[in-house]
């Protein structure tokens, strides 16, 4: 598998903008800051986290450039995760454009990772193999071990009220899966802005997404087959740009189709700094489980034969590496919040 790069160079970056091509809308684009799982390396999927202070920072960098540029946005499109929409609102903040109205809408949801949810990426690559973790992880049509009603996350989720119109909260989800929804709101929201556009309306629409949103929509409008999209990784809080054809939706660029053509807007305080972690010790998100508890119970969809979930995943005895317990139950203390404090 290819190993995953940043898209962003000296080749595809611009500190001045240049002007908007005749009958094209420019989408800016970009994903949320660092967040708590971002930094401790846990899968986070629809688990509602909190930006760590880098985060905070990075969102409040791109505002500045925001500023820099002069920039006013039509909208501000958003998903119903909080690390999508505080880096939003701090932004816009930070550009002078607190006013820019939101749009939300739980298809710019970050891809739903099931039972992987909450989980090491690096314990759970060890324990699983990583091979098939990066499959999980990065391919467009392999998806991850569903979200059981075990779960600890199950009910958070499906009980929220944020998704309270929702007919099926998913499971799990792959890129595939993940882009369907993403390309659906994609396309109402063009047309929406091409039958509603004015002259005198800003020429300029803003996107905070997640990373895998936002790699599902990369590829649609970059047209890059399932084995390219594998190796793209899309920095957090550097927006870039694509000028949209609002009569035809597609990307006017003097790239080739096939690989990343987004612009980023950067300037030399965008450089990313490096500050202390800051977890929300009370966040009933941050938990991690033992070892010995991401077994097959946990990986596996219900509804598939215990057979084939043994063949698959491995018995729990298989699953168990027992030079980690230690450093799980170091995470545990870590991460979950003491179980006398919780709700019941």
């Amino acid at each position: 598998m290819a190993e995953s790069k940043s898209p962003l160079d000296a080749s595809n970056t611009v500190s001045r903008l240049p002007p908007i091509p005749d009958k094209c809308h420019r989408f800016v684009l970009m994903r949320h800051g660092e967040s708590a799982f971002n930094n401790a390396n846990i899968f986070t999927g629809w688990c509602d986290v909190a930006l760590t202070q880098r985060g905070v920072v990075e969102a409040v960098e791109a505002g500045e450039v925001f500023l820099s540029q002069s920039l006013h946005f039509r909208k501000c499109y958003v998903s119903l995760l909080s690390r999508s929409i505080v880096t939003a609102h701090r932004a816009l903040d930070a550009g002078g454009i607190a006013y820019t109205p939101l749009d939300y809408d739980y298809r710019w949801n970050e891809r739903h990772y099931g039972a992987l949810q909450g989980l090491s990426k690096e314990q759970t690559a060890i324990r699983m193999g990583r091979d098939i973790v990066m499959k999980w992880r990065r391919c467009y049509s392999d998806r991850p071990p569903l979200m059981t009603e075990q779960h600890p996350h199950f009910q958070t989720i499906n009980k929220d009220p944020r998704y309270r119109y929702l007919m099926h909260v998913p499971r799990g989800e792959s890129l595939e899966d993940c882009q369907q929804r993403v390309v659906e709101v994609w396309k109402e929201t063009i047309q929406e802005i091409e039958q509603n556009f004015e002259p005198l309306d800003f020429n300029y629409s803003l996107l905070v997404a997640h990373a895998n949103t936002l790699r599902a929509l990369v590829m649609h409008l970059d047209i890059i087959d399932p084995e390219g999209i594998e190796s793209l990784n899309i920095p957090t809080a550097i927006p870039f740009y694509y000028d949209i054809d609002l009569s035809t939706g597609q990307v006017v660029s003097n790239k080739p189709q096939g690989m990343f053509r987004g612009i980023f807007i950067t300037d030399e305080r965008k450089q990313r700094s490096f500050l202390e972690r800051r977890r929300a010790a009370n966040d009933p998100w941050m938990w991690a489980l033992h070892d010995d508890q991401v077994a097959t119970s946990m990986l596996s969809d219900r509804e598939q034969p215990e057979q084939a979930n043994s063949e698959k995943f491995g018995t729990e005895e298989q699953l168990r590496v027992p030079e980690l317990e230690e450093e799980a139950r170091k995470n545990t203390e870590l991460f979950a919040p003491d179980q006398s404090t919780r709700d019941p």
